[in-house]
């Protein structure tokens, strides 16, 4: 294992009062920040651990010499689109790893929740000479349909587990004193959805959505409790803003559409790939040229979440920045079809049926401030991350995964 050297632990921005918020300025070439990256040690927390961004961030963490130890943290519930099954082959991939711990707990049971940071807190060390503890929370009830049906449940795995590990977060902080914040970032997972139905130009083109954006109009339960979320995190850091109140930086990640191996079952990828392996019909929500996607790989995914819970925020920031991970680009869903196809090499007759509820007709997002803050572009193309995933599929690590219900 790399050396553990340690990291004098990041102390949270204290937030200042300002008519207008100043713009993020870089203040060091990408070499300085890389190396500044290369020198922090953590022990990473990963809520939703055993999901399919979460399995794979926490995996990469695992592997990662910043990361002194990882530890998933999941529900292993069945409520979402997740057979259990599944979470626990994720689970055995991350045991595999070696330096990634299985924690069987609620994010939005505090107690257990509480327990587990504390225990990452004291395995960190105490003070200047140890590492600090980080937490990427994405836990949640995922998918439109899996919230619409259980409008509390996904409130409660949405918007409370969310002020849960905020307020577990400053808890530990304010216990450790010495204004020294040993838990001084959280990774809040939001979602694309939550701008709505996306805009379009006069002659009909989509409009990326950018940070700025309206967020006051959701279309489903499941954006309106990740919206939620995002708020009750921004009100949070406004209220503990100095270390002594149990301050902790907030970086929210509004994701968009991921893709990639040991995906959700729900997601439209994965139900093609499915279907066209199988060689059975495909199933197609709507006309395929009124919807569309912006699809992004989940190793680029992955790739900026980890640089969320590693960069040091400029002397700008209050302590709160939100971030579109996406690929930057609309596809429409017969491209995707047709994508699907090449990648899988075979075709399929094609059912039509009416668009689902809650469902936005399109998503696309800016990404100008993830590039700013986090220095992070997505490197991965649609047709060779489907290459990857089919293969992946096609293989015998997804016998685990092919069959299960």
């Amino acid at each position: 294992m790399p050396s553990q050297a340690s990291l004098t632990p990041l102390r949270p921005h204290i937030a200042r009062p300002a008519p207008h918020r100043r713009a993020i300025a870089r203040t060091a070439s990408a070499n300085e920040a890389q190396t500044r990256a290369n020198a922090k040690k953590c022990i990473a927390i990963v809520t939703g651990g055993a999901g399919f961004i979460g399995a794979h961030l926490a995996l990469a963490l695992a592997r990662d010499a910043r990361c002194a130890r990882v530890i998933a943290v999941d529900n292993f519930d069945a409520h979402g689109p997740y057979p259990r099954a599944w979470k626990r082959a994720n689970a055995a991939i991350l045991t595999r790893a070696g330096t990634c711990d299985i924690a069987e707990v609620d994010a939005s049971d505090s107690e257990a929740f509480e327990r587990v940071v504390r225990d990452a807190v004291a395995r960190a060390g105490d003070g200047e000479g140890g590492v600090d503890v980080r937490i990427a929370h994405l836990a949640a009830r995922s998918g439109v349909g899996a919230a619409a049906g259980d409008a509390v449940g996904a409130t409660v795995a949405n918007a409370l587990s969310a002020v849960n590990v905020l307020s577990v977060a400053s808890r530990v902080n304010r216990a450790h004193g010495a204004g020294i914040a040993r838990v001084p970032r959280v990774v809040l997972a939001s979602s694309g959805s939550v701008y709505g139905e996306a805009s379009m130009t006069a002659d009909g083109a989509p409009m990326a959505s950018r940070v700025g954006d309206g967020t006051d109009h959701p279309t489903s339960t499941y954006a309106a409790t990740k919206r939620s979320s995002e708020l009750l995190a921004k009100a949070h850091v406004a209220i503990h803003a100095s270390a002594g109140a149990g301050g902790v930086s907030v970086i929210v990640a509004r994701i968009f559409t991921v893709f990639g191996p040991r995906g959700r079952p729900d997601m439209a990828v994965w139900r093609f790939i499915k279907q066209l392996t199988s060689g059975a019909r495909l199933t197609r929500f709507g006309d395929g040229q009124s919807t569309w996607r912006d699809y992004v790989y989940v190793d680029d995914v992955v790739d900026a979440l980890t640089r969320a819970l590693m960069v040091d925020l400029p002397e700008s920031s209050d302590g709160f920045e939100i971030v579109n991970i996406a690929g930057a680009r609309p596809v429409f869903l017969s491209e995707i079809i047709a994508a699907c196809e090449e990648a899988c090499g075979t075709s399929s007759a094609v059912d039509e049926l009416p668009q689902r509820p809650g469902d936005v007709g399109g998503t696309y997002g800016d990404i100008t401030e993830a590039t700013a803050l986090l220095d992070w572009t997505p490197k991965t193309t649609l047709h060779d991350g489907l290459r990857r995933t089919v293969a992946w599929w096609t293989s015998p690590e997804a016998d685990e995964y092919r069959n299960v219900e």
